[in-house]
């Protein structure tokens, strides 16, 4: 058994990921203390240095299963997890749940793809749709530039609670897209688009308005 593998998918995939990671290696214990589910919107240093100590710690069982999602890694944080990833602890398990194209080549190839069969990933991928984020992100597909824009415009109207409305809104593309993903280069550059507009957004006073402009011009219509 392989100690590192890696799953390509929206943020709202964790879930389902999750559930089925339990299952595969054997944690069925919904309590179980060796089992970490982590879910990040952005991964940095801190981020890693903690993900190596807690990793470090030796569990009761001689096993563990760490679950870690995000939205985006910094350069840093994944040079930083190079040894770990490399030469874990003897049993030990890491599941990373990432954006499509957001993992550096270097980091890459200490994984192995999440096994999964055609229904499987069905199954991961149903159970990460919120219904709401996937009904906005089909829609705006759906739209012409100019009505693009528009339905931006609505969105960051209020203040408040605007960048829980942008997540769910990258998260309803990422959705829609994904269902897209094997069809075209298109599409796949389209995700890799929406990983950075993701990874931007968490700075700390993002042009949200530039940043969907931008998704608005490139996303492909569907």
């Amino acid at each position: 058994m392989h100690h590192a593998y890696i799953y390509e998918g929206p943020l709202a995939a964790l879930a389902g990921l999750a559930k089925d990671a339990r299952t595969r290696f054997q944690f069925a214990d919904l309590h179980d203390p060796n089992v970490q589910v982590l879910e990040f919107e952005k991964f940095g240093i801190d981020e890693a240095r903690e993900l190596k100590e807690m990793a470090s710690l030796k569990s009761t069982s001689g096993r563990a299963l760490f679950i870690i999602a995000t939205g985006s890694m910094t350069v840093e944080s994944q040079q930083a997890l190079l040894k770990l990833f490399e030469e874990p602890q003897a049993g030990s398990i890491f599941i990373l749940l990432v954006p499509q194209g957001s993992v550096l080549p270097t980091l890459r190839s200490r994984f192995l793809p999440y096994p999964q069969s055609n229904q499987q990933g069905s199954t991961l991928l149903e159970s990460a749709r919120s219904n709401l984020a996937e009904n906005f992100g089909k829609r705006f597909l759906a739209l012409p530039y100019t009505s693009r824009s528009a339905e931006i415009t609505k969105l960051l109207k209020d203040d408040e609670g605007v960048r829980e409305r942008v997540r769910d809104l990258l998260s309803g593309l990422e959705s829609e897209l994904y269902k897209n993903v094997s069809k075209n280069e298109e599409v796949r550059s389209a995700l890799a688009d929406i990983a950075k507009v993701r990874s931007y957004s968490n700075d700390r006073s993002p042009s949200f308005k530039m940043l969907l402009e931008h998704l608005a011009v490139v996303l492909p219509k569907l």
